[in-house]
């Protein structure tokens, strides 16, 4: 595993451990409650909240991480594709199982502000934006866009990390567990593929092979 990796697995174990002895339970619920508040206060931010909740559902950020996962096939670069494909695989199965795992309950859907439903820790929408972020940037985005994609990535995690803690869906540490956990799965999974000394392209696509020296004929 690597530092990275390891790294957030740590933080998400930490942070485990203290939501389930209830030691973020205080700060989780005044920043629920504020957010919860203003929502009731600004019903046109709200609305627009609530437009980020559906455009950001699991599945359309996956499908969408899983186009990107296609242009890449189809250019060679199957090692990166692979290890893409694999992490939104992870993630994808790991929501669900650590949400019945912990039965943690949602802050706010006596505010009526979101659909959401089942356990809230980790946050789905955090888990599914930041693998998909982190993957484009790491394995399917080229070099040169890196920075761009990085900059909108960061944007709209942040735009994700407000609105689920502003429509009541989840306690702001379920959307840190959310982050972090997407950090230990593609980081751990990105690492045989940009490892030192391993080239973009190494392992995809086949090398053509050597044409025929002089006086060698088919």
């Amino acid at each position: 595993m690597s530092r990275a990796a390891l790294g957030c697995a740590v933080a998400f174990a930490a942070l485990a451990v203290l939501v389930t002895t209830g030691a973020t339970a205080r700060a989780d619920a005044a920043l629920s409650a504020a957010a919860v508040d203003a929502a009731r206060a600004h019903p046109g931010p709200t609305r627009l909240a609530q437009l980020v909740e559906a455009v950001t559902q699991p599945v359309w950020v996956y499908l969408l991480g899983l186009a990107g996962v296609v242009a890449v096939w189809r250019r060679g670069r199957r090692r990166h594709a692979r290890a893409a494909l694999l992490a939104g695989a992870l993630a994808a199965l790991a929501s669900p199982a650590l949400k019945a795992a912990f039965g943690r309950e949602r802050p706010a859907l006596d505010a009526g502000f979101t659909t959401a439903g089942g356990g809230s820790f980790p946050s789905g929408h955090a888990l599914a934006s930041a693998t998909v972020v982190l993957v484009a940037v790491l394995l399917l985005v080229p070099p040169r866009w890196r920075r761009a994609a990085l900059a909108l990535g960061v944007l709209e995690l942040a735009v994700v990390a407000v609105d689920r803690v502003w429509v009541g869906a989840h306690w702001p540490s379920d959307v840190l567990a959310g982050f972090l956990l997407a950090g230990v799965v593609v980081a751990a999974v990105a690492r045989p593929v940009l490892r030192p000394g391993r080239s973009e392209g190494d392992g995809d696509r086949p090398s053509a092979p050597d044409a025929p020296g002089p006086g060698v004929r088919g």
